[in-house]
């Protein structure tokens, strides 16, 4: 069952300002007012939801041994199942592996946050490569328009010189026949 007690915005309460969080961050794991959200959005691409579809999809998670009615602060590594003190006296005295339950909650925390890390190593990967290629296809095209220009004004130059060469032809012939008339 969910808990009726309302998330609090977690920027906000790292501020020690008390603000009702309206969205679930899953990247983050943590709740973000309306205004948080907004500066979220510009530096992360994380997975939200509206934080009355969260609560209404998270369940209560037990903190008291439903046996002893203590509070579960150890975790039997045997059994993958945390444990009060009690519990670990009367069932698990023979268990190896026995931790705090904050340290397993804490390496989970740590591993979700590498796989997240990793996500984003392999995005920045793809955008690096995509860019990197980009730039290999605009050096090419520029290299290709390079020589198409070259080659364009090889042809003009060309074709100035011939219109210069049959221009001094003519000049030549009309003075040969100037001098010629004059003689």
């Amino acid at each position: 069952m969910a808990s009726s007690k309302p998330i609090q915005c977690e920027p906000c309460y790292t501020d020690k300002i008390n603000t009702e969080a309206d969205i679930w961050c899953y990247n983050c794991d943590a709740g973000l007012c309306s205004t948080c959200l907004n500066y979220h959005k510009r530096s992360y691409d994380h997975n939200t939801i509206d934080i009355k579809r969260y609560k209404n999809t998270t369940r209560a998670i037990k903190t008291e041994c439903d046996k002893h009615g203590q509070q579960l602060n150890l975790y039997c590594l045997s059994h993958l199942m945390p444990c009060c003190d009690e519990c670990i006296v009367t069932s698990h005295s023979n268990c190896t592996g026995v931790t705090s339950l904050a340290i397993v909650v804490d390496k989970t925390k740590i591993e979700k946050s590498k796989e997240s890390i990793e996500t984003d190593i392999k995005s920045i990967l793809t955008l690096s490569e995509k860019l990197v290629t980009n730039k290999i296809n605009n050096i090419k095209t520029g290299e290709n328009q390079c020589v198409s220009m070259k080659e364009a004004i090889n042809e003009i130059r060309s074709g100035i010189n011939k219109h210069l060469d049959h221009l001094e032809e003519q000049f030549c012939i009309e003075t040969d026949k100037k001098w010629n008339q004059e003689k």
